[in-house]
Formats: structure tokens, C-alpha cells, sequence
């Protein structure tokens, strides 16, 4: 607006004189339309407010006040289009962000600017710990504004949720309408918030969060900010509502999605198992043998399979290159850690009857199921695979161990109507028969034994449920040409000829290797005879009772060896042989440590050589001085021990000491 230099010397010079007429209305409309401050307007109104009193100077000022006027009614108008941007674009993200993190900060930035706030913030409520977090922040800088969790009972949080209302403090610290917490005030107070203002977001009657803005100096907020804030709280509001039934949909899309899969899977997996039953029970029905369930099994449930007797030995197993897959081995562990796993996995699965885990390695999952007919275990199936089997697979297997005992009932009654006269004719030899030897010569005979010529018997004892397993394993490893198996009581008898001893003997050490328990075996001397057999039957019999009381077993040992003493002891008690040997060895048995035993097996030596001192050193492998000044040595122990009487009684007591401990004397017996 321009004056003339009269019109600016009265503006400098109030008092001189007045304003000349001039088209004011048109200078403020310039201003306006430049959009001017509301400062400048107000500078103008204070210029004449200075002039002198008149009609002229009413007019202006009031003219002024005018377009003062206008400009804070445009302003306005700025403000709430902006408000109405911002609530339109807060609009647009709830339909275009699908992320309700980036919608919350989205409304928190826009609350803060439309506000002209040096902080905003959004705390939602969390069902389960009944407070309110920090969700969304903008303008703060402190990590422990951003941890604040808030109850219900304190804060501005907390006033705004109970009432459901707005709420604004221009004095923060000083404010006493709401509970006041010191870990709070503590992060207001590192923010340096002064003023705040919070509204709530509304899900019906629930206050599911709040919105703040706050200053970090003294300030009222006007009506106006409440509204806007509370239109972007409505939305926030909204954007939760809608998070959490999108959260909802998805759950239930998956939900739905994971039971179609399960679906699918059930109605393939129960076409599998039809499929398999189906296959099993025609295998049976048709004859068929393990290696066929073997690979049967295999093929379905894609792993390495083995069937085991009930001692654990492998009877057959699926063919490995027809299938690419081998076994491997247990790893780090040593070779029987694998063996033992399933051993003891066995037990497991028929104590509970079904199967289960025997271990499980990154890449190798061994499952066993037990095989029990007739009197007890008839043995195990197994399988070998590179991850664990389902539910379906694992029906699958255990309907396969199911066939797998019933073929193998049906081996051992086939095998037991082949041999059912052998516990007759067993019975009636070594029973003391009262029927004709010659009747039992000749069915013996048809089992390939021949009694005319020198025969031997074996006695084999161990646990009760194991012994037909053990004739089991026997009958499988040799050949039945001069030998008979049976069981006899708790225990296992084998008539063999004498060409076939060694052969027996091989068996025995074959069958016992990978046996998991005890075991003793005596083997009797040669009876040419058939009457000799029961004799023969009842010194095994005393020679098994006499190492029993000296607990020795795990061995095969011969009756030759130990008939004289098991006649001597045969009602003798563990503490009855050790009051023997105290006696009979005195101070060479009493504490003895390693160099009275050193001293035993110099004097056993010797008296077995026929007190040959050089063959005894021989056999001990010391020098013949060595040797002699270990005599000397027992001659101080054992005082007058060379008397004929007494020599023979510690040749017994030694003889006796080896057999019980055969870690004292190695590889005596």
C-alpha cells in the first residue's frame, strides 16, 4: 500500500494531523490475497490505533479489524482442510497398508503435525497383561519413553481409558487429577514433556489404545485439536479392528488350508494302509516267507527292513541295492551301542505292545516293533529310515511285524511236526528208560544220531524262556547229521557223536557271541553205550549245580574237569568252599594279594607237571632259579605242605581255587 510523504509524516506525527481518505479495503484486500500474516494485519491495526481520534480513523480501524478477521477465518479454513487431507489420507492407508505398524505411525506423524506438537505417541491395551504399551512413536528420543507400560489405574493413559474422554494437562508434573508413578514421571521427564493432550481409541464401549501429542513447554489445546485428534484416533481404532479380523481370516485361512492338507494326507495315508493290509494278508495267504515282508515293507514305507529271532540275531532283511538305501552305521558310538538300542527296544515294544523308537540319529531313525506268539517273543521287526515315520507309516509297520509272527508260528509248528518225537526219545535216554534202548537207538538214527558209536552229551544251561531259542539257533547251525536238540527241563540237552563234537562246539560259540545273558555249558565224557547217557545226564547235571555255587558260567567247560570236585561239593555252599580253601592253603589263600597269587600259580604249576620244576617253569615262562626261589618262598607260607596227605590236599585246593576264579589263574580250566 503506498502513502504520499503527507500521509507518512502523519503516521510519524500522531498528534499533527489525520489520515487522508485513501482506499484502505483495497490495501487489505492485497494483503489477503497475498496471504499475509496475521502479524502484519495486526501491525497495521496497531499504526492506527496511533492516529488521531475521528470518523476517518473509526472507519479504518475497523476496516482493519475486518480483514483481521477474514484472515483468521482462512486460516481456519487451511487448518481444517488440512485436518481434512490428513483424515482422507488416514483413510487411504487403512485401505492401501495392509501393515498395522505402518498405518499406526502413519496416523501418530499426521496427529503430531496437524497438532504442531514436539511429540506423538499410541498406546494400545494388551488383554493379557491388562496394560498399555507403546506401539507407535514420533518426536521422542528417549528408549524409556518408548518401554512405558501403563495400568488402568495411573497415568493420563489410564484417566483417558476409564473415562472413555479426552484429556489435556498444560502442566504435566504439576497436574494432580490422575495417579502419578515414579518410573513415568521418570520418562516424561526425559522427554521433557510439559503439555499433553490424549484421546481415546474406541471399539465400541472398550478403549482399545490412546492417542497423545505432547509439548515440551506449557500450552492449552483448543477444541478444535481435540476433534482432529480424536477423528485420527477413530481411525486408528478402525485399523485395529481391521488388523485383528484380518489376523482372524488368515488364521482361519490357514486353519482351513492345514485341515484340507490333513485331509489329503489322511484320505492317501488310509488308502496306503488299505493297500498294504491288502498286500500283507494275500502274502500269507498264498505262503509267503519273511524276505518277501521284508521287502514288502521296504518298498511301502521306503526304508531298510530286518527281522530278528528273539535273541536279537538277523534272520532276514530287505535287499538294500533294489531299494538305494543301506543302513549306516550308529555314528560315534561304538558297534554294539546300535545292537543294544534295539535289543533293549524290543523289551520296550513288548512290554507295551506296540513299537517304538530304538534311536534316532540325524539322518537315521531305527523303529522296532516286537513279534510275540504262542509261549512268548518270537523275535522283532525292524527298520532302518532317514526321518521318523507318521502315524500311517507306523500302523503300516506294525501290521507288517504283525504277518511277520504269524509266518513265523507257522515255521516253528512246521518245524516242531517234523521233530515232534524228539523230546520222547531225549526223555527216554537220559531218564534212565525202562522201554527198549533199541526202539530209541533207531528214532534217534531217523534224526541223524547214531548210538552205536561214541556219543557225548551236552549240557546247556540258561534262562528259562530262552532255551527253546537256543535249540532254535543249534538246529539252524549245524548240520543234523550226529547230533539231537531238545529241551530238558529248564535246560537244553545235545546228544553228538564224537565226529561231530567240534562242530558242536562251533555252534555253541557261534549261537552264545552275540547272546545278551548268561550261559554255562558242561560236556560230558564219551559213553559208548546208550544206557550210559542217563549217567552221563546226571553228572552234567552236578557238574552245572557245582559252578552255579562257584558262579562261574559264559563258558563251555568239560566234565572231566570238574566231576571229582562236584562230587566232592555237591552239597557244598559258597561259604562252605571258601572255609575249604582257607583250610587247605592257609596263609597262601587268606589276603592274598599279588604276590601270594604269583606264588599259587607257581605251586598249581608245579604239582600239575608231577613236580617237574624245569616243565612248570616252562610252562609259566620264568627262569628255572625264578621259579625255584618262588618254591622256597611257598615252603615258608605253607610249612610242611610236601607230606604226601597233605601235598594232595593242596593240589585240590589249588585245582579248586582255579576253577572258581579264573581271572587268578587265566586259561587254567
Amino acid at each position: 500500500m503506498a502513502y504520499s510523504s503527507v500521509e507518512r509524516d502523519g503516521m510519524a506525527r500522531p498528534a499533527a494531523q489525520a489520515l487522508p481518505a485513501t482506499p484502505v479495503e483495497a490495501d487489505i484486500v492485497r494483503l489477503l490475497h497475498r496471504d499475509a500474516s496475521r502479524q502484519e494485519l495486526a501491525g497495521l491495526l496497531d499504526k492506527a490505533r496511533l492516529l488521531p481520534d475521528g470518523p476517518e480513523k473509526t472507519r479504518l480501524i475497523q476496516s482493519i479489524e475486518m480483514g483481521v478477521t477474514i484472515k483468521e477465518r482462512m486460516d481456519q479454513h487451511q487448518l481444517r482442510e488440512r485436518g481434512l487431507l490428513a483424515v482422507i489420507e488416514t483413510a487411504q492407508d487403512l485401505t492401501a497398508i495392509t501393515d498395522l505398524d505402518k498405518v499406526l505411525q502413519a496416523i501418530v506423524q499426521r496427529a503430531r503435525k496437524l497438532v504442531g506438537c514436539d511429540v506423538g505417541y499410541l498406546s494400545i491395551y494388551d488383554d493379557e497383561k491388562c496394560d498399555f504399551y507403546v506401539r507407535a512413536t514420533d518426536g521422542a528420543f528417549s528408549e524409556q519413553f518408548r518401554r512405558i507400560r501403563i495400568g488402568l489405574e495411573v497415568g493420563v493413559c489410564g484417566f483417558v481409558a476409564r473415562n472413555r474422554a479426552p484429556y489435556s494437562s498444560s502442566d504435566y508434573g504439576a497436574d494432580e487429577r490422575f495417579v502419578h508413578t515414579g518410573f513415568i514421571d521418570s520418562a516424561m521427564l526425559d522427554e521433557n514433556i510439559k503439555s499433553i493432550l490424549g484421546v481415546p481409541l474406541l471399539e465400541g464401549e472398550k478403549v482399545v489404545g490412546v492417542l497423545f501429542v505432547g509439548d515440551r513447554y506449557v500450552r492449552s489445546y483448543v477444541a478444535w485439536e481435540m476433534s482432529i485428534l480424536s477423528t485420527l484416533a477413530a481411525h486408528a481404532s478402525v485399523a485395529i479392528g481391521n488388523a485383528r479380523l484380518f489376523e482372524q481370516a488368515q488364521k482361519a485361512l490357514r486353519q482351513a488350508s492345514t485341515t484340507n492338507a490333513l485331509l489329503s494326507r489322511q484320505t492317501a495315508d488310509t488308502r496306503a494302509a488299505a493297500e498294504a493290509h491288502e498286500q500283507l494278508t494275500s502274502l500269507v495267504a498264498r505262503g509267503g516267507d519273511l524276505p518277501e515282508i521284508c521287502l514288502m515293507v521296504s518298498h511301502r514305507l521306503g526304508g531298510h527292513v530286518v527281522v530278528r529271532d528273539e535273541g536279537g540275531s538277523q534272520i532276514c532283511a530287505s535287499a538294500r541295492d533294489a531299494l538305494g538305501f543301506a543302513a549306516p552305521a550308529a555314528g560315534p558310538h561304538d558297534k554294539y551301542w546300535a545292537d543294544d538300542k534295539i535289543h533293549a527296544a524290543l523289551d520296550e515294544s513288548r512290554r507295551l505292545g506296540r513299537s517304538v523308537t530304538a534311536f534316532a540319529l540325524p539322518s537315521h531313525v531305527c523303529r522296532v516293533c516286537a513279534v510275540v506268539g504262542g509261549k512268548g517273543l518270537l523275535g522283532g521287526l525292524v527298520i532302518h529310515t532317514e526321518s521318523a515315520l507318521n502315524d500311517m507309516a507306523v500302523r503300516i509297520f506294525e501290521r507288517g511285524a504283525m504277518v511277520t509272527g504269524v509266518v513265523l508260528l507257522l515255521k516253528e509248528q512246521r518245524s516242531y511236526s517234523i521233530l515232534s518225537d524228539v523230546p520222547v526219545v531225549l526223555h527216554g535216554l537220559i531218564h534212565r528208560p525202562q522201554g527198549s534202548l533199541e526202539k530209541l537207538a533207531r528214532q534217534a538214527a531217523a534224526y541223524g544220531l547214531d548210538l552205536s558209536q561214541a556219543t557225548r552229551l551236552a549240557l546247556i544251561q540258561t534262562r528259562p524262556e530262552r532255551s527253546a531259542y537256543v535249540v532254535r539257533q543249534l538246529r539252524a547251525r549245524l548240520d543234523a547229521s550226529g547230533t539231537l536238540f531238545g529241551e530238558a527241563g529248564d535246560h537244553v540237552v545235545a546228544l553228538v557223536n564224537d565226529h561231530a563234537l567240534g562242530a558242536l562246539q562251533a555252534g555253541l560259540a557261534s549261537c552264545f557271541s552275540g547272546y545278551k545273558g548268561e550261559f554255562t555249558v558242561v560236556v560230558s565224557e564219551s559213553v559208548a553205550m546208550p544206557s550210559e547217557l542217563a549217567q552221563a545226564f546226571q553228572n552234567a547235571g552236578r557238574c552245572l549245580r557245582f559252578l552255579n555255587v562257584l558262579g562261574r558260567s559264559t563258558a563251555v567247560f568239560h566234565e572231566r574237569d570238574l566231576l571229582l570236585y562236584s562230587s566232592l561239593f555237591d552239597e557244598a555252599t559258597e561259604q562252605g568252599i571258601d572255609a575249604f580253601l582257607r583250610s587247605a592253603l592257609g596263609g597262601l589263600y587268606r589276603d592274598g594279594g599279588p604276590r601270594k597269587v604269583e606264588l599259587a600259580r607257581t605251586l598249581l604249576a608245579y604239582l600239575d607237571q608231577g613236580h617237574n620244576a624245569r616243565a612248570a617253569a616252562a610252562t609259566l615262562d620264568v627262569h628255572i632259579n625264578t621259579f625255584r626261589q618262588r618254591l622256597e618262598a611257598v615252603d615258608a607260607l605253607l610249612g610242611r605242605w610236601r607230606e604226601p596227605g597233605r601235598m594232595l590236599e593242596v593240589h585240590m585246593g589249588l585245582r579248586l581255587w582255579s576253577l572258581r576264579d579264573d581271572e587268578v589263574f587265566p586259561g587254567h580250566v
